[in-house]
């Protein structure tokens, strides 16, 4: 089922929410148990993160300065990015290191809303080219912490690209595993 704005892989985690920084009222009382993340905080401790990435890392500063953090639940995120000329290769396409790119920082997203104090390091990522996508158009990126353990995390992302006429496709996929300890 899907529903407007809200990315395909989140839809079923968070229809009642009304916008995307808004926390269900279910959760706006509880008090976070020893070492879980605090739900009613959960998108500002994303979005910080992802500041100190863009802040700290001259190739995310340059490639992703534009990346917006538009849906986060536990284990869940989703961002947008417009394709710029600076991410596209001689072909005129996404370039394939960007899809890498934003496979590994989107992860370490995932990972942080899963309750990790750390994005931690890559151990292995997997990239699968499976569409394209050009200048001007607008790319969702998602991304699913599978399991966050005591030494290893395993994620998995989806890049899909909007269409006109409405709906979405495929670009890439990834599998990413990194070393959290």
């Amino acid at each position: 089922m899907s529903h407007p704005g809200i990315p395909s892989i989140v839809a079923a985690e968070a229809p009642q929410l009304s916008r995307t920084t808004d926390v269900p009222e279910s959760q706006l009382n509880t008090a976070p148990t020893a070492g879980a993340p605090d739900k009613t905080n959960l998108f500002s401790q994303v979005e910080t993160q992802l500041t100190t990435y863009l802040t700290s890392s001259p190739l995310y500063s340059l490639l992703l300065s534009t990346l917006e953090l538009v849906f986060v639940s536990d284990g869940r995120v989703a961002l947008k990015l417009v394709v710029l000329p600076v991410h596209v290769n001689s072909k005129a396409v996404l370039h394939g290191s960007l899809s890498a790119t934003l496979v590994d920082l989107v992860a370490g997203l995932a990972i942080i809303s899963a309750g990790s104090p750390k994005t931690g390091l890559s151990t292995d990522l997997h990239v699968s080219f499976v569409g394209a996508a050009r200048e001007g158009e607008t790319l969702w990126v998602e991304a699913i912490a599978e399991r966050v353990g005591a030494t290893l995390a395993f994620t998995r992302v989806r890049i899909e690209k909007e269409l006109a006429e409405a709906g979405r496709a495929l670009v890439a996929t990834g599998s990413h595993t990194k070393y959290v300890r």
